[in-house]
């Protein structure tokens, strides 16, 4: 779920994401999951990480900037 910023900034004044495949400029929440073996993550079955992410609602794709640390493409 998103979080409302209560900020009174001038829109004028900031800069616009875009995809870096096709320009968009609107995005939506997307996850990606990752599953850890149960004896790393010390339970009974393996466990899935979930790991929220924007992904463009033109084409899908997932900028760089919105790609989790460490995960290959």
């Amino acid at each position: 779920m998103a979080q409302n910023i209560n900020l009174n900034i001038d829109l004028d004044k900031t800069t616009p994401i875009v995809c870096d495949e096709c320009g968009g400029e609107t995005f939506e929440q997307v996850t990606f999951l990752r599953k850890v073996s149960k004896f790393i993550a010390g339970t009974e079955q393996d466990a899935l990480i979930p790991i929220p992410s924007f992904a463009c609602t033109n084409c899908h794709h997932v900028n760089d900037e919105f790609q989790p640390k460490n995960l290959e493409k």
